[in-house]
């Protein structure tokens, strides 16, 4: 969906907590056996594999605060607000115009039901900026996004290669893609791994990353019980058919 650009300054969906429900920050999650959960999911092995940006900052981990999300009737997922630490202006680059900020972390998500497995996910934009000072409908080339991808294991990508948001302006064409989705053959566990690039590379423009959800859906497996009854039925049912032939 494509907004009218206003002003010196776009922000679209704010993101907010989940009521109720306790944020848990990066920071703690880092450490060894840091976890959270959320309905029958459990999201831990948190590891960031990469933190650059041009200006050299120093991530503050503490800032990025990550909420599972539990409403009734919805997949269950995770809500990330990121604070102040994803935003850039020009005047933080090298002179030359490149002004970003590139991080890369990942998580496994477990099943903790027994009879359910994960086959599906939604990335959904939770909230990013664009400013520029000078005229025209919008910055040059600003802007953001969150690129996923899922695997059976960490460092694999076998199960989802690629599903993406973004929010960018690039010679004033306004691009924001809100939410992405994919399905995937049914596990028990999985690896997801994320990276976040935000940018500004002409004069007086500024981006910014505040947040995105993510939600993975899940699908019944019959129990061991359930399906020797299912087998001793389809063998009385063949034997039945043996006797009246």
């Amino acid at each position: 969906m494509k907004k009218r650009l206003v002003g010196a300054l776009i922000a679209v969906l704010g993101v907010g907590a989940a009521a109720n429900v306790q944020a848990v920050p990066l920071s703690s999650l880092l450490q060894e056996g840091g976890s959270v959960s959320a309905g029958d999911k459990l999201f831990g092995d948190w590891v960031v594999s990469s933190a650059v940006s041009v200006d050299g900052r120093t991530f503050d981990y503490s800032q990025i605060q990550v909420t599972a999300l539990e409403e009734e009737g919805q997949d269950y997922g995770l809500e990330f607000a990121l604070g102040n630490q994803f935003i850039v202006n020009f005047s933080d680059g090298s002179g030359d115009g490149d002004a970003y900020v590139d991080f890369t972390f990942g998580f496994s998500v477990s099943t903790l039901d027994p009879g359910m497995r994960i086959n599906g996910a939604m990335l959904e934009l939770g909230g990013a900026s664009l400013g520029w000072g000078g005229g025209g409908d919008g910055p040059q080339d600003a802007g953001s996004f969150v690129v996923e991808r899922i695997g059976s294991e960490q460092g694999s990508a076998d199960l989802v290669d690629a599903m993406s948001v973004e929010f960018s302006s690039l010679d004033e064409v306004f691009t924001e893609t809100d939410d992405d989705l994919a399905s995937f053959s049914p596990a028990s566990v999985i690896w997801v791994e994320k990276n976040i690039r935000v940018w500004a590379d002409v004069s007086g423009e500024s981006a910014g990353l505040f947040g995105f959800t993510q939600r993975f859906s899940q699908t019944s497996v019959p129990e061991p019980a359930s399906l020797a009854l299912l087998g001793i039925g389809l063998f009385g049912l063949a034997a039945a058919r043996k006797r009246t032939s």
